[in-house]
């Protein structure tokens, strides 16, 4: 019989990006579904929204496997005046099961920020034991902050990051985190890090950065993670070849970044 129960699908995740590597705060795993219905087909994407979830239905997907959860706050209510009660309900009305790796990616072998470790060509790269999701490696050859910014915009296919920095000096030792790390800093200072590459970082974050003197690149959230998204899939098609399962995966490439800048 074509397809394999969802409890099988979340085994191999697991196996692929462990759950036990996510961090406490977060909420890895099924968000919505039954463990015994068969998947026969699977989609991925960055987010759990009515759009993703319209794209897994109208592609014949049983299954949407995200990066970031859709349920990590408590709810008191489902509804469809809000965009997580009206995500839940359009799941549950199409038949949509989600399960999201998020922490668990960030932090695994093979997952997100060992992929952006490589998208930034860094060498010698280790994990900090305190920051699981991160990396800390080195580039080639000393790069202007400048320099390294504009590489990091053409790498990750983006049209604009934001520099923080007092001047344009050459970095060389980088500390990279996906998403939003600079609840990381500290970290990267106790790593002797020239520079850090993440995402969200705040006014206040920004500022310290400046007094502590180490520049920081932020190409956004969505540019340092939009690559889960191909990363996902390649791992579970491999996977579900090797383990013989006929399962179809297929990659969401319609999201887009929810900013716009003028020109």
């Amino acid at each position: 019989m074509r397809g394999v129960p969802l409890s099988r699908i979340v085994e191999i995740a697991d196996r692929l990006f462990p759950f036990d590597q996510a961090e406490s705060w977060d909420n890895c795993g099924v968000q919505i579904g039954d463990p015994d219905r068969l998947i026969r087909s699977m989609a991925f994407s960055l987010d759990a929204t009515p759009h993703t979830i319209r794209f897994a239905s109208g592609h014949s997907c049983d299954l949407l496997v995200t990066h970031h959860p859709l349920l990590l706050e408590p709810l008191r209510r489902i509804s469809a005046d809000s965009f997580v009660g009206r995500t839940i309900m359009d799941a549950a009305k199409m038949g949509v099961d989600i399960l999201c790796l998020h922490t668990n990616l960030d932090a695994a072998t093979g997952g997100l920020n060992d992929d952006l470790a490589v998208r930034l060509g860094l060498r010698e790269v280790v994990t900090p034991q305190l920051a699981r999701c991160a990396r800390v490696g080195l580039l080639p050859h000393p790069l202007p902050v400048s320099a390294l910014g504009r590489k990091i915009a053409a790498d990750l296919g983006i049209s604009q990051v934001r520099i923080i920095s007092e001047g344009d000096g050459e970095v060389r030792r980088v500390f990279c985190a996906s998403g939003s790390g600079m609840g990381y800093f500290q970290e990267a200072i106790r790593q002797r890090a020239d520079v850090i590459v993440t995402g969200d970082v705040r006014y206040h974050a920004a500022r310290e950065a400046l007094e502590m003197g180490i520049p920081v690149i932020d190409p956004g959230h969505y540019g340092l993670e939009r690559g889960a998204v191909s990363l996902l899939a390649s791992a579970f098609r491999r996977e579900c070849e090797e383990l013989g399962l006929d399962i179809q995966c297929i990659e969401c490439n319609s999201e887009k970044e929810p900013f716009a800048a003028l020109s």
